[in-house]
């Protein structure tokens, strides 16, 4: 039960390989620039964006080298995107962000061999209003217990990996990537209640190395989870004869894959009837401590977010849903 999101495709190989070999050069060039301080996610982001535009390019507007392409070219390519290709604002604005760049990229190389040549891609295509694309799932406490019940029953790994979810609010990669060392039953922050990683991890941010952040664990939360699975893992590795770090591994002890935890996801959905996906955890998380009526400043140190902003956007409760132990005082 997947969220629904609008994916139509115009590239192939063999389109790609008719795109006019000026474009081509030009496109290696800036991503080769780029990839100097940039994560390859957004280099593979960036490659797919440009061969979108030029397979357009090639398909409606003659195979023009970039330079000689029109203001309203431009404006027609997003016209195109969002009706016939049917992209939402996201991405949208990601491709605008991008042509953007490497117009910028060639004022700023290529200004002798192009005088004339000027960014105009940010002042002809608007930047799309945010729109929700996804069917948005927000689970409750009922559901998570119940998950969680389940999996300790039938599967420690699973139940370990989405205790660690539940409690720490890490995205999809993160949690792929936790590996056992990170984990120090003694070392904590906020008042005991939470573990705090042994050193930072790489998370979601610009720059090739990304965000630097300690991830922070609910600590009683997490840990009976944490030591069941640890026990069966040490059991798992020894039948294999193999020994490294990585938490979450396959049935032959080597390290989970993305495709490996993306098949438990699915699980989880036929479990709980209702669409299931990482994220919607993080959301879980930051609902949870604000009902608990965690200040937002604390909750706002303990994600690693820049503003409080953040915050409110993934708070999914009211005020209906926090606690208010003053409320006592006005019982008669």
């Amino acid at each position: 039960m997947p969220r629904k999101t609008v994916r139509n495709i115009i590239t192939s190989p063999e389109l790609s390989g008719q795109i006019n070999k000026k474009n081509i050069e030009l496109v290696e060039k800036f991503l080769k620039d780029k990839a100097i301080r940039t994560s390859e996610k957004t280099i593979v982001v960036y490659r797919s964006n440009l061969d979108m535009f030029f397979t357009w390019n090639l398909l409606h507007n003659g195979n023009k080298h970039f330079v000689e392409i029109k203001k309203l070219e431009f404006s027609e390519f997003f016209s195109f995107a969002s009706s016939d290709l049917g992209l939402g604002s996201a991405r949208l604005n990601n491709l605008r962000s991008t042509l953007s760049s490497l117009s910028s990229f060639i004022e700023k190389f290529f200004d002798e061999d192009y005088p004339n040549f000027r960014n105009v891609i940010l002042r002809v295509v608007e930047s799309s209003p945010k729109e929700e694309r996804r069917e948005k799932t927000i689970l409750t406490d009922e559901q998570i217990e119940n998950l969680l019940q389940h999996l300790k029953d039938t599967d420690k790994q699973k139940a370990c990996w989405l205790a660690l979810a539940v409690t720490s609010g890490a995205r999809f990669t993160e949690l792929l990537n936790f590996e056992t060392d990170l984990i120090d039953e003694n070392r904590t922050a906020f008042g005991d209640l939470f573990l705090e990683t042994t050193r930072q991890i790489k998370t979601k941010g610009r720059g090739k190395s990304g965000k630097l952040l300690y991830k922070y664990i609910l600590r009683d939360k997490f840990l009976p989870f944490y030591g069941e699975w640890m026990e069966e893992r040490q059991k798992i590795l020894k039948e294999n004869n193999l020994e490294h770090k990585a938490l979450f591994i396959k049935n032959d002890g080597t390290p989970a894959s993305d495709g490996t935890i993306r098949g438990w996801i699915e699980g989880f959905e036929k479990h709980l009837g209702v669409p299931f996906y990482a994220h919607a955890l993080r959301h879980y998380l930051t609902t949870l401590l604000s009902k608990k009526n965690i200040p937002h400043v604390l909750i706002k140190e303990i994600f690693g977010w820049s503003s409080l902003e953040m915050v409110s956007l993934y708070d999914d409760s009211s005020a209906k849903d926090r606690e208010y132990p003053e409320l006592e005082n006005l019982r008669i």
